[in-house]
């Protein structure tokens, strides 16, 4: 029992953590994306495209040269997964 308590707690850790790191990554995303083109093609994608699809985009832009690293394409994943659309800091 004491194992199984263990891992949920340890699973419930690094949850919150990629939680607290997704939900900091909206200035991040604002620069690294607006470097090379205008908001307005995420805003429009906001609650259209699936999680893996935004993990595709986001990995693509950072293969073409995108301000993110490696540890940073989760995270912002499930930023741009998790908003609304035409919400967060990119659309305003």
């Amino acid at each position: 029992m004491h194992y199984i308590t263990a891992v949920f707690a340890c699973l419930s850790f690094f949850l919150f953590a990629a939680m607290a790191g997704a939900a900091d990554m909206g200035p991040t995303l604002k620069k690294a994306c607006t470097a090379c083109h205008s908001a307005k093609r995420i805003c429009l994608n906001l609650g259209v495209k699936s999680p893996g699809a935004w993990k595709g985009t986001v990995s693509k832009m950072v293969a073409k040269g995108a301000k993110l690293d490696a540890g940073q394409i989760d995270a912002a994943t499930g930023y741009l997964a998790g908003l609304a659309p035409g919400s967060g800091p990119l659309c305003k």
